[in-house]
Formats: C-alpha cells, sequence, structure tokens
C-alpha cells in the first residue's frame, strides 16, 4: 500500500473516532495534537458546528495566525458571527499552561488577528488527556502505525 492510501486509512480512522466521542474529547484531541500530521482531523473540527469554541480558540492559536495558516480566516469568520454554539471550556491564549501563544506573533502581524481573538474563555478546565499519543488514543495510535509496517 502506498503512503498516501495509509495516510487516508489513518485519517478516517482518527475521524471515525472523533465521531463517536464528545465535544470534551475533541478538545482533548487538540491539546495533545501533532501538527505535522492529519491535518485534516483539524479541518474537521473547523468545519464542524459543534466544536467547543475555546477548541477552535486553541486551534487558531496553536496554528500561528500572525502568518496566514489554511483556517486562518474561516476561523476568524465563524468565531466572530456565532458558528460555533458551544461554550464549555476554557482556554486562554495568553496562558495555555504557561504559554503565551501571542508572543509567537512578529509585531507586524499582530495588527491582522481581530482583538476578539485574543480573548480568554471562561469554562470548565479541560485536563491534558491520559493514554493519548499525538492527540491519538495510544490503542488507535498503535492500529495505525501498523498501517506503515
Amino acid at each position: 500500500m502506498e503512503e498516501k492510501q495509509i495516510e487516508e486509512i489513518a485519517l478516517n480512522k482518527i475521524i471515525d473516532f472523533a465521531k463517536k466521542q464528545n465535544p470534551k474529547v475533541w478538545h482533548q484531541m487538540v491539546i495533545d495534537w501533532n501538527w505535522d500530521n492529519y491535518m485534516s482531523f483539524i479541518d474537521w473540527l473547523v468545519a464542524n458546528p459543534d466544536t467547543d469554541k475555546a477548541t477552535i480558540l486553541m486551534i487558531y492559536w496553536k496554528s500561528n495566525p500572525g502568518r496566514d495558516f489554511s483556517n486562518k480566516k474561516r476561523i476568524e469568520e465563524n468565531y466572530r458571527t456565532g458558528y460555533y454554539k458551544q461554550h464549555f471550556f476554557a482556554f486562554n491564549p495568553q496562558d495555555d499552561e504557561g504559554d503565551d501563544w501571542t508572543t509567537y506573533v512578529k509585531e507586524e502581524a499582530k495588527n491582522t488577528i481581530p482583538q476578539l481573538m485574543y480573548q480568554k474563555l471562561s469554562g470548565e478546565e479541560v485536563p491534558y488527556p491520559e493514554g493519548f499519543i499525538e492527540g491519538i488514543p495510544e490503542d488507535l495510535f498503535n492500529e495505525i502505525e501498523d498501517l506503515y509496517d
């Protein structure tokens, strides 16, 4: 099997798993996500109106909004218009477990980010996921790794 076919199968497995979960698990997946792999899962979350606003804000900041990433404008528009209706979880772009994502934005790019995206969201503090590897449950991660063997 070619690598592209394996990646498609892996992505389908990830999204099939996610469809059976709740937004809290999605949030945990993003907390631990490997931003070098399976970005179509992130695209799926961005397109999903059931994704929690805090999860979307985390995706936005972890994607480095100081540069144009594929979902930047879509997230900003969806966020501004209330596309994401759920808001149960907390996220602070200036203090994400001690990390200030806003400091990674170059000064000249800061004015390209809407002020709304800088606002801290209150809510449930979702714990770091246990038994996950790179944002994927360990058993699913191992199943995907086996596809490459």
